[in-house]
């Protein structure tokens, strides 16, 4: 693997992202990302933003899904549609548009996904259902979905996305929600990340509710990139260590649980150090990604389940 290089920000050049070097091998790309961002004001991105996002709402895609999927509204406040959004020909039209930039390949956990893992690679039905917030709703409208169908062709693989804005698993445990809209969809794997979780408890608690309904469920557990952190503050990726922290918490909940955990969030924010320009470069609204940002999503995925 090789260092790549770093448009400037004004002129960003087109290049999907690539993975990264080890860290060890990464202090040159990491001293150009910088020495571009050096004098960005950390912690709140909009002090040195090139985008102006609209008051209210999100720029326009330039790039919509060119896929139409079914879409149901299951209660208010909460939305349920197919995946993938997206067509292979539009996603690589997409990242061939892309800034350069790299991360460091995610760590595989397959420990209690051997189901999932049989499936792919010898063939069979496979119903993923991902469970979260806005940001869960962006990472799915990527389209991976189709590159992972792509990369095990022999396997049959459709999506379901049930999210709600602000959506953690305080809101998805109450009601009897698992028991009315998730169980009786009968995913063979359950994705839960985002932004919007309050406590591993909720999460904990969804976890047994679906395994009630659906003993043989797996289930996936990831942190989430995006949102309003500025991804160029140190401070957020030492909160990826700290013991107290959400991510290391998610994780201990996922041995706990018998559940696979992908940390997004650090190969993200090194996505975003890399590429040499401003995180909005990546962004539809102040919070949310736009089509570029969920490629990166998408790209940081597909390490993770590459054969």
């Amino acid at each position: 693997m090789s260092v790549v290089e770093h448009g400037g920000p004004a002129r960003p050049r087109p290049f999907a992202f690539a993975r990264a070097p080890r860290r060890g091998a990464t202090a040159a790309a990491t001293a150009v990302a910088l020495a571009v961002l050096a004098a960005a004001a950390r912690g709140d991105l909009m002090k040195d933003s090139p985008v102006t996002f609209p008051e209210k709402g999100a720029l326009p895609s330039k790039n919509p899904p060119d896929v139409k999927t079914w879409q149901e509204t299951p209660e208010p406040e909460y939305s349920m549609f197919g995946t993938p959004q997206r067509s292979p020909g539009q996603i690589a039209k997409i990242r061939a548009e892309m800034v350069k930039g790299a991360f460091e390949k995610p760590k595989p956990d397959w420990t209690h996904l051997a189901r999932t893992r049989r499936v792919l690679r010898e063939g069979g039905d496979l119903h993923l259902m991902a469970v979260g917030d806005s940001i869960v709703n962006d990472t799915m409208r990527s389209g991976w979905l189709a590159d992972l169908a792509e990369a095990y062709p022999k396997a049959r693989i459709r999506g379901t996305v049930y999210v709600r804005g602000g959506g953690g698993c305080h809101h998805y445990r109450e009601e009897g929600r698992v028991a009315k809209h998730i169980v009786p969809r009968k995913p063979d794997l359950v994705l839960i990340g985002g932004i919007s979780q309050k406590s591993v408890d909720d999460i904990r608690e969804v976890i047994r509710q679906i395994r009630a309904g659906l003993p043989e469920v797996e289930v996936l557990l990831f942190t989430s990139g995006f949102g309003s952190a500025d991804p160029r503050d140190d401070a957020e990726m030492a909160k990826l260590r700290d013991p107290a922290g959400y991510a290391v918490s998610l994780k201990k909940l996922a041995a706990e649980e018998r559940c696979a955990f992908l940390d997004m969030r650090t190969p993200w924010i090194e996505a975003m150090r890399s590429a040499g320009v401003h995180p909005h470069v990546f962004y539809r609204d102040r919070v949310h990604a736009n089509e570029f940002g969920e490629q990166v999503l998408a790209l940081i995925l597909m390490e993770f389940w590459k054969p």
